[in-house]
């Protein structure tokens, strides 16, 4: 491909002045759209006879570098179709905010899903290239002219390392290939599912209440927590609010009774013991629990371990979705089956030919653990005790690696997405002999959505809206 010196249709004068600040590369297609976007901010900064030259914002502006990049905007799009880096292998908002990791996403329309995070109302969009996101509102107004491109600069930093944007995911699952080739239509079917960095305070208490719980109740009562001790902020979509901090926990007279009014249950007295002990504890729980990212996998586990609700399944949680830990295997019963039917069956059939135990590539320095892992695990059982929980962990591990959490997450992804598309099963109708003693369906109450979805009119100025 040809390479165009896109400098040469500048003025000399503006050539002359791009070299004082910093040096641009004329082959460069980024480096002709940091012109456009460092020339605007700093319009007012520049020469007289420069500012003459390049027009009045915007509509001059814009007809400068227009006439002279006719078809800059095409050749950006194509840039970005053509890079698989930038595609949507990279990150796709469905899957990876609806698989059970996250529960305060609202779908707010075609593709798009809002949430009250980083003290910001943040709404992303999936589009067929890439991810759009905007800020609709904050819990604390800016002040200064400044600070709102402070905070859209800070939500992209936040967003990144929320969606821990520095892991290839295709460098993962060709790894994961090597050793069961079937995650190759993984790969396909759970393209983009990346595992969250979430806030520890949001995720530990998110996952107390996940206990023998589904996704779409875990949602109504994390919606109900954040109403009633978030900070709700307006917007042209509704009201969001934002997930409470520990001291807002605290100050409630009556932690446990609230959280049974909320409909927490049994959980409710966990959620009271554990707000006690972080607050009695320590000055700042949210700085400790950050902490722990510095501990190594087992300390860290065994930290979580000393709350009051948190067993093995949601130490792992926290650890894998919020404390750095990619290692860190939770396992549910969608995994424990995953496990039983997709590895343990079939490398206890070809154990005897490992490495190649039915088409699983076990590592040679594995080999021996995974065959003890593979004997400890009770084929046909239907949940995990304590002792094969941590049987099916390390075996999990064993197989995938460091980042084994993440193949865990795909895992479970698919395994939940063929749950929920199977035929449903037909209810049984109550023999006439114990039709009497039938018990009549309860509903579940109704509860208003937290967002509403409005037709407002957007307000004069626009949220700015930036890619990822």
């Amino acid at each position: 491909r040809r390479r165009v010196m896109w400098d040469r249709r500048l003025d000399p004068h503006l050539r002359r002045d791009l070299g004082k600040f910093r040096k641009y590369d004329g082959t460069r297609l980024r480096d002709l759209l940091r012109i456009i976007r460092n020339k605007k901010n700093h319009y007012q900064d520049m020469p007289m006879q420069l500012r003459e030259t390049l027009g009045d914002i915007p509509e001059g502006y814009l007809h400068y570098f227009d006439s002279r990049f006719p078809y800059l905007l095409l050749h950006c799009y194509y840039f970005v179709l053509e890079n698989d880096s930038l595609r949507t292998a990279t990150l796709r908002l469905d899957p990876t905010l609806t698989c059970g990791q996250a529960f305060r996403w609202k779908l707010t329309g075609p593709s798009e899903y809002t949430c009250a995070i980083f003290g910001h109302v943040v709404d992303l969009k999936q589009t067929p290239t890439t991810v759009l996101y905007r800020s609709l509102g904050t819990h604390c107004p800016e002040n200064s002219s400044n600070s709102s491109s402070k905070g859209v600069l800070d939500i992209e930093t936040s967003l990144r390392d929320y969606f821990q944007l520095e892991v290839c995911l295709e460098d993962l699952c060709n790894q994961w290939i090597q050793v069961d080739p079937s995650f190759a239509e993984l790969k396909s079917t759970q393209t983009g599912l990346r595992m969250l960095r979430q806030p520890v305070i949001e995720n530990l208490f998110t996952f107390i209440a996940s206990s023998n719980n589904n996704i779409k109740r875990i949602t109504m009562l994390i919606d109900r927590l954040c109403q009633r001790f978030g900070h709700p902020i307006d917007t042209t979509k509704g009201t969001f609010h934002t997930f409470p901090t520990i001291n807002a926990l605290a100050q409630c007279q009556d932690l446990e009774t609230t959280f049974k009014d909320l409909g927490f249950g049994y959980r409710a007295k966990y959620y009271a013991s554990t707000v006690r002990s972080l607050t009695d504890t320590h000055e700042c729980p949210e700085s400790y629990l950050l902490g722990l990212r510095n501990k190594t996998f087992a300390e860290a586990r065994a930290e979580l371990l000393k709350l009051s609700g948190v067993g093995p399944k949601v130490a792992d949680c926290v650890c894998l979705m919020s404390l750095d830990k990619h290692d860190a295997v939770p396992v549910d019963t969608h995994i424990w089956q995953v496990a039983q039917r997709r590895y343990v069956a079939r490398l206890r059939s070809g154990s005897a030919s490992m490495p190649e135990s039915d088409g699983i590539a076990v590592p040679k320095d594995k080999q021996n653990l995974v065959r003890e892992l593979v004997s400890q695990l009770t084929a046909g059982a239907k949940a995990p005790n304590t002792k094969s929980y941590e049987a099916a962990q390390q075996l999990i591990i064993a197989l995938f690696g460091p980042y084994s959490g993440w193949a865990q997450g795909m895992l479970f992804s698919n395994n939940l997405n063929k749950a929920e598309s199977s035929p449903a099963k037909k209810e049984k109708k109550p023999s006439l002999k114990r039709k009497a003693l039938a018990k009549p369906h309860l509903e579940e109450p109704k509860v208003e959505p937290e967002t509403h979805i409005t037709t407002t009119r957007l307000r004069s100025r626009k949220p700015r809206t930036d890619y990822i």
